[in-house]
């Protein structure tokens, strides 16, 4: 299956936890404006929180996802949100989430964990470039702390052509000291 790649504001790193790159999302949008949270965000955050993307200009914000594998295969595409008052204003937005023109999830962050909330779903696409979008919905600024997008199997979760995502889940076996849920080996 591959490296696991995914996208980050800012920067490109290696997780020191999970090993799993991040790389820059300069080349997969032209819109947005790059911010950091605020130091009295909690000190054990992971790197990809550190940073975000915020869209205060326009309705629809897209990020072209153009994966080397290219379409007719399974991806995991993970979108991370942490608040962290970056915007000094202490009040959580809400705004939707597009898998193309298609409404994946309205992200909103009012009682989320202290260390944000992530959204998966499992896509299929017919071409070769994904587009995942965030709308706002007049609700507050929408923003991403990272998009993260993994090939998958193409034996696992058959969607033909469809999207697969997750209306709720159980954690069944993982040590609560572990901070994120990750597939894979670690090297």
């Amino acid at each position: 299956m591959g490296v696991p790649k995914a996208t980050k504001s800012n920067e490109d790193y290696i997780d020191e936890d999970t090993k799993i790159p991040y790389i820059s999302d300069k080349g997969l949008i032209d819109t947005g404006i790059v911010k950091t949270v605020s130091p009295d965000s909690p000190e054990n955050i992971r790197q990809h929180a550190k940073n975000l993307r915020s869209f205060p200009q326009g309705t629809r914000n897209c990020y072209t996802l153009r994966p080397e594998q290219g379409k007719n295969n399974n991806y995991l595409i993970r979108a991370r949100f942490f608040y962290g008052n970056y915007d000094g204003k202490n009040q959580t937005p809400e705004f939707d989430l597009h898998l193309g023109v298609n409404e994946w999830k309205t992200v909103d962050l009012t009682n989320s964990v202290p260390y944000g909330v992530h959204y998966d779903i499992i896509h299929v696409p017919l071409m070769d470039y994904i587009d995942v979008c965030l709308i706002n919905t007049g609700r507050g600024v929408p923003f991403i702390s990272a998009l993260e997008l993994r090939l998958l199997d193409n034996s696992i979760y058959p969607t033909q052509g469809r999207a697969l995502t997750k209306m709720m889940g159980y954690d069944v076996g993982r040590d609560r000291s572990d901070s994120d849920v990750r597939w894979g080996k670690r090297n």
